[in-house]
């Protein structure tokens, strides 16, 4: 799948502890079409799952970040959210967070580093239910 600059329309909650990675994911995923509402840690991203007025029809986070990890930010957030997709991004291999425990196996992941055109099809296949 070949996902075209502008393309995507959907909202996307991101969730990065880094600034520059949020930064970098943030632009590429407006270039896509998308609307990201950013944050940079867990808290802030469940404050606004819950007070954002529109659908979020995607959170994509980080796993490994201080205060809640990714897993405990989108466990938070489905229950305010129910039926948002969940996408989730490491610098770990997905075979680690499976052995430690942090992820399922099946569970939508990508590694980092990643382009911008691999995340954006990613993201499309996830919320057109193609994976």
């Amino acid at each position: 799948m070949q996902i075209e600059k502008g393309e995507g329309s959907e909202t996307i909650l991101l969730v990065e502890d880094d600034e520059a990675v949020r930064a970098v994911a943030q632009r590429s995923l407006v270039r896509f079409g998308y609307d990201v509402v950013p944050a940079s840690r867990g808290v802030d991203a469940v404050r606004i799952a819950k007070e954002f007025e529109g659908k979020i029809h995607l959170l994509l986070t980080d796993i490994m970040m201080p205060g809640m990890n990714g897993v405990e930010v989108a466990s938070a957030i489905a229950k305010v959210r129910p039926g948002i997709h969940i996408f989730f991004m490491s610098g770990y291999a997905d075979q680690d967070l499976v052995r430690q425990g942090l992820l399922e196996p099946g569970t939508h992941f990508l590694q980092k580093p990643f382009t911008p055109q691999e995340l954006a099809e990613r993201i499309r296949r996830i919320i057109d239910g193609e994976t």
